[in-house]
């Protein structure tokens, strides 16, 4: 039988089950282990979640600085020792900083698991925060900073962010030369203190581990004496609406965002809206793809995503453009939600969009590790383990009316903001 290479192959459905259910043991401090076993290929991961982001910060570069010093020294070893064992293994030994948590991620082959726990655990528990290294750090962030705030991406999400929560808000990206300066290593210490403790700390486990490795990280962590999560005062602004320009030393080219806070995960409309906004912009194939790239040139890229956060979610628009061309974009940004509001999405345009959304579930939850970063996820936001699982059926069921209804609901362009970074203003 000869292959008719003129008739595309058919799309055959995805069906499958993205979630995991790893075991859960609490331990005597209070941490929580999540367990995954698997010892198809012999590595392991073990990462250590603290309430330990820009939430809890008590003034701001705090939270960040921390974390980037974790590594940088401790009671025994130095920056360069660490970094040397860590290389000698073939392992990695990271930490990262987040707007709710922070996180330090031991990944490294099953049989080097036992050298190189105890220096995780060191640069959790015994950082020593030297003088020299705190100087030089607090040098290069003054430097970064100096180079990000000359671009305009950079300057749009600072605006767009700030007027949404409040310039000093921990969802805010605006941070200050002055702010970096001020910041002591006391801070940084105080911080330490009350933030990395396993009193409710989560550890994830994932791959080619045994009893006698997880009773040994259920040891240290019982030997951490918790204390109690300080909670800043959060303060809240009502979120600005309509257009907000400023000029930058770039106006060939402009930055804009679009958006406002937007409904949580765990909301009944939140799968509706989660395919909406993946019709919009959330895919190359998508609306403002189609229209404000391939069709008017505008654009190499313009996206809409949905964002969340512990306390709180964000729908936004982004994208950079010719300097000459924001109010032509403005205009047809607007056109596309207007056109979701007002016509129902047709039946093709609709399985298109299911289809490749089910196709990236599947390419998300492709590996060992993937499957438990998004099973992560779900423990943080405090969803159910089976989350995107649940989520990619009922997008399955949706309708066009649905989407219809959720458009009118959430899109309705006086409830947003739009900032403009750049370009040429008229």
């Amino acid at each position: 039988m000869s292959l008719n290479r003129s008739v595309a192959p058919a799309i055959a459905d995805l069906t499958t089950d993205l979630s995991i259910t790893p075991e859960v043991r609490q331990t005597p401090s209070g941490a929580r282990l999540h367990i995954f076993k698997n010892s198809i290929q012999p590595v392991v991961r073990v990462e250590f979640v603290f309430k330990a982001g820009k939430w809890y910060q008590p003034k701001a570069g705090v939270a960040s600085l921390t974390a980037k010093m974790l590594k940088e020294g401790t009671r025994y070893h130095n920056a360069k020792e660490i970094a040397d064992a860590v290389d000698f293994y073939g392992a990695s030994l990271d930490v990262a900083h987040g707007y709710d948590r922070s996180t330090v991620t031991l990944y490294c082959l099953a049989k080097f698991l036992p050298s190189l726990l105890p220096l995780a655990f060191e640069i959790i528990q015994q950082p020593s925060f030297p003088e020299e290294e705190f100087s030089l750090l607090k040098q290069r962030v003054i430097q970064t900073l100096a180079v990000d705030k000359q671009k305009n991406s950079y300057l749009a999400t600072e605006a767009y962010t700030s007027a949404l929560y409040g310039q000093d808000h921990p969802y805010a990206s605006y941070i200050s030369e002055e702010d970096i300066i001020a910041t002591e290593i006391k801070d940084l210490k105080d911080f330490h203190h009350q933030s990395y403790i396993f009193h409710d700390a989560e550890i994830f486990i994932t791959g080619d581990i045994n009893e006698s490795q997880i009773e040994v990280i259920s040891k240290a962590v019982k030997d951490h004496t918790p204390s109690a999560i300080v909670q800043p005062q959060i303060s809240t602004l009502a979120p600005k609406t309509g257009l907000l320009k400023s000029s930058t030393a770039n106006d060939m080219q402009a930055s804009l965002r679009i958006g406002k806070p937007i409904l949580k995960s765990s909301h009944p409309e939140y799968p509706a809206l989660y395919l909406l906004n993946h019709v919009l912009g959330g895919y190359f194939g998508s609306r403002l793809m189609k229209n404000i790239r391939e069709d008017k040139g505008y654009t190499y890229g313009i996206y809409s995503s949905i964002s969340h956060k512990e306390h709180g979610s964000l729908f936004s628009i982004g994208t950079d453009i010719k300097g000459d061309k924001i109010n032509e974009t403005l205009e047809e940004v607007s056109k596309e939600l207007t056109t979701l509001k007002e016509e129902p999405v047709s039946a093709e345009e609709l399985a298109t969009t299911k289809k490749h959304l089910a196709g990236k579930f599947l390419s998300d939850h492709a590996t060992l590790f993937d499957k438990m970063d998004k099973y992560k996820s779900n423990v943080i936001m405090g969803l159910d383990k089976d989350f995107y699982t649940q989520l990619l059926v009922k997008i399955q069921s949706l309708s066009e009316i649905d989407l219809l209804e959720v458009a009118n609901k959430y899109f309705n362009e006086d409830s947003l903001l739009k900032v403009v970074a750049g370009g040429v203003h008229k």
